[in-house]
This record gives C-alpha cells, structure tokens and sequence, in this order.
C-alpha cells in the first residue's frame, strides 16, 4: 500500500485456496489483478514435518495448484509464489546457490513441505509456455516477527524458542530442554524486511527461475538459544536433547542474485528483529499463544 499499489488480502473464509470456496464471488467483485502473492501454507518445525507430512504435503500442493488454475482463468497477469529454503537439496555443503536448486535431494526432515513449495517452480514454467502467465519465484529464508504463530506444534525455531523461554521465565522453571546438539547453523529473516523485498519484487521482469531472499548471515541454533535467553532474561539452565533430529547441518542462502536483481539488502540485524518480536510477543502473550 505504502507503494501505491491496491491490495486485496482474502482470508481462508472469504476464498478457501483448498475446496475454491468463495472464489467466483471475491474473482467477480474484484477488479483485474496485475499480481498474485501467494503465500499461503501449512507449516511448522521439524515436529510437525515429522507427524503430518502427508497433510502437509496435500494441503500446500493443493493451495499452490489452486492458485494458478484461479490465476489463469480469471486472467491474472502475473503471479508471485512463495519459495521456500527447504525446496534446497537437504546435503549440500557451503551457502545454496540458485544454479543448485535441483542438484539433489531434499532433506527427509523437511521432504513433503519443501517439495510442495518446489512444485510452484514447474507450475510457472507450466503457465508461462502454455498461458503466458508471468512471473517470479522469491526463495525465502527462515521468517520471524510479531504475529508469527508462536504455539508449539505450528511454530518456526524462531517463535517456538521465544515461548519456551518466555513460559519457564513466567513459571520459574529451572530449565529449558531444546532438540538436537544446537550445532544446525540456519538463517532467519525478520518479516518486514521480507515484506518489503517482496514488494520489490512485483516490479521485476518476468522470470521464472529462483532467487534467494535473505540475509545470507547463518547462526547456530546454539547461538540463536543463547540470545532469545538473554533478552528474554531467562537465567535457568539450557538442555539439549540430542535424540531429537538436528535437521540439515546448514542451511544459508547465496544472495548475490538477491542483491543484483533487487539491489536490496535486509534493513534488520538479526539481534534488533529479536528483540522487537520479544517485545511484541510479552505484550500480546496471551492472544498470540492462541494462535494455531
């Protein structure tokens, strides 16, 4: 909005992206999109890729081919779906390039989820050569901040660290008990500075080839621990459980495609996203912590 542009962001409610529910109504009283940002999807940790990887895995292909076929039909002009890291092949080594994106495996953690956020990748090339619909593919890094889901079954690292931390603070618990070694080293992007990077991205040329969006700064899950403790003022003891799954050993987008295309670069260090998500999180802990 603050770019100009008219924005229309249905809930679940007014267009179901699963059953179409609702779609010929928003479509018909809606004037001719020039972009559509889908960023819909079923996610959580490691725990929940573990439990509902099938589910996961229907639900998000479900949403992304939806999201064409209503593309398409109500003659969109381009469409902008949301990448994910975990679409990466899961055992590389060193930073993700884009010119890897296919070179391998995903990891078993994260399988169902990345490959269903890899799809929208075909399904561009798809539209475009059949359809002529344009468009980009935004890879995007781990994402925190404010109205993140912070519930333990649906959270990302980030959020579910700040409650587990937040909570024994409140209930004076002696320890915190965390999964794996805290040796993965991953990369976190705070949501306004991917909300920006995505609006920038709406101007670009169409192209369906992806294009990493991140900080290309990677953390141990051991450090990012030790600062959400610190702001968080948390002086119990840290346990690591290391019969839980670690996850892949590193996980860091290559930015320069970022960079060149976009010539932009996150606003927020990791530190200051933090401490504004810890301070948004304590003073809305109760509404947040319904969220599922």
């Amino acid at each position: 909005e603050a770019k100009g542009y008219k924005v229309f962001a249905p809930r679940s409610s007014e267009l179901n992206l699963e059953t179409r529910e609702g779609e010929e109504n928003f479509f018909k009283n809606a004037p001719r999109f020039d972009c559509l940002i889908h960023s819909a999807a079923y996610y959580g940790g490691i725990g929940i890729n573990q439990s509902e990887p099938a589910t996961i895995f229907y639900k998000n292909s479900l949403m992304a081919v939806n999201v064409f076929d209503m593309a398409r039909i109500w003659g969109v002009k381009k469409i902008l779906p949301i990448g994910s890291a975990c679409s990466y092949p899961g055992y590389q080594t060193g930073d993700l390039k884009e010119e890897n994106f296919w070179n391998g495996p995903l990891h078993d953690t994260v399988e169902a989820y990345g490959f269903s956020k890899k799809l929208q990748l075909v399904a561009q090339k798809a539209y475009r050569k059949q359809y002529g619909l344009e468009s980009n593919h935004l890879v995007l890094t781990n994402l925190y901040g404010p109205y993140d889901t912070f519930a333990e079954y649906r959270s990302h690292v980030v959020s579910a660290l700040i409650k587990k931390f937040a909570d024994a603070k409140l209930e004076g618990k002696p320890s915190v008990t965390l999964w794996g070694d805290g040796s993965p080293i991953r990369e976190f992007l705070y949501v306004e500075d991917a909300a920006e990077v995505i609006a920038l991205a709406v101007e670009l040329e169409s192209d369906p080839e992806p294009v990493n969006v991140g900080t290309g700064v990677g953390t141990s899950i051991k450090e990012l621990a030790e600062t959400i403790m610190e702001i968080v003022e948390y002086r119990g003891e840290l346990i690591w459980d290391t019969s839980k799954p670690n996850g892949a050993a590193r996980k860091v987008l290559d930015i320069s495609k970022m960079k060149e295309k976009l010539n932009w670069t996150p606003k927020r260090s990791l530190r200051e996203g933090l401490e504004k998500t810890i301070k948004w999180y304590m003073a809305n802990k109760a509404e947040a912590d319904k969220r599922l």
